[in-house]
């Protein structure tokens, strides 16, 4: 089946300082539908939150660190 689509995005501030998005695609017909919403970001949240514990709880840290992959 074939439709048509269209998509739209922006960054919660103008310029290049911002660190979250969003972007949205859409069908276009009579009764148009989110097909799929994305967030955005330029920092992972996992890598920031992990600051919190580098220090506290060092083994833990190198731990998630070491599994983590970054999207």
């Amino acid at each position: 089946r074939k439709i048509t689509v269209s998509g739209d995005g922006t960054w919660q501030k103008r310029g290049f300082s911002s660190l979250h998005g969003v972007v949205e695609v859409l069908s276009n017909g009579p009764t148009s539908k989110v097909i799929d919403l994305e967030r955005l970001s330029k920092k992972c949240s996992i890598c920031t939150g992990l600051l919190s514990i580098k220090y506290s709880d060092p083994k833990k840290y190198s731990e998630i660190k070491n599994k983590h992959q970054c999207e």
